[in-house]
């Protein structure tokens, strides 16, 4: 059974490997941007040392420390990574259902190899998909890696049921192909706002795009959505944040 109040944030986000515009690394800065934005699911890209586990260290349990250190607000007690910078954090109970490579069909590598990080997290009495990926810097990489990610590995997998919620940065304008392919798929809840071609989140010092997308099934209704624009988040990395409240229908 559904809840009635049954509404939560997602925030999508690339870290920029912890490097801000001034290229200072820190974890701290980050982990203020994440605590500052309150959100209940966490999906980042580009976070390095992703690939190991926390008893292995690496800079994403380095994030997870300072995010501790913010308080009890801030803890995310659910985690998970896939060994291309893609990291998911969770206030609610979540598992790991896939995570893996976005190849070409000729099982070409790309340019920097680019990932998926696919989880189930159990939230309003529903059991809620969401994939977090980071698409490639070449036309050509992105067309084929959305062609994948559209298919029967990920989106259309028979397991991948709605509520689904896609996102991350995939290197693309919202007018592109790559988007209107994952529109036939889901929607993209901030076009559908006419938020899409007005609110950008990169470069963050001066925003002129948004290349950070989030995409849902039907089943899931936007309540607001909010790039947030600090001091803080033009400087700690070179995206803005795209922080989005959702209920389930």
């Amino acid at each position: 059974m559904v809840e009635k109040d049954c509404s939560f944030t997602i925030m999508t986000y690339n870290v920029h490997r912890l490097i801000g515009i001034d290229g200072q690394t820190s974890a701290a800065r980050i982990a203020q941007v994440i605590d500052g934005c309150r959100a209940d699911i966490v999906a980042l890209q580009e976070l390095p040392g992703a690939r190991f586990r926390p008893e292995e260290g690496g800079t994403s349990q380095e994030l997870v420390h300072e995010l501790a250190q913010l308080g009890a607000e801030s803890g995310f007690p659910f985690i998970e990574r896939e060994r291309c910078g893609n990291v998911v954090l969770s206030r609610f109970p979540m598992r790991l259902v896939r995570a893996g490579g976005l190849h070409p069909e000729t099982r070409r590598r790309s340019i920097v190899p680019r990932g998926v990080l696919w989880v189930e997290i159990e939230i309003c009495g529903r059991t809620l998909q969401v994939v977090n990926t980071h698409l490639g810097l070449t036309p050509p990489e992105r067309s084929s890696q959305v062609k994948v990610l559209s298919g029967a590995e990920w989106l259309q997998h028979p397991h991948c049921l709605p509520p689904i919620i896609l996102c991350g940065d995939f290197n693309a304008l919202p007018s592109s192909a790559v988007h209107k392919r994952l529109k036939d798929v889901l929607n993209d809840e901030q076009e559908r706002l006419s938020f899409g071609h007005t609110e950008w989140t990169f470069p963050s010092h001066r925003p002129m795009v948004r290349f950070d997308h989030l995409f849902v099934s039907p089943c899931l209704r936007v309540e607001s959505v909010q790039i947030p624009r600090t001091e803080l988040t033009r400087v700690a990395s070179d995206h803005l944040p795209l922080l989005v409240r959702l209920s389930v229908i």
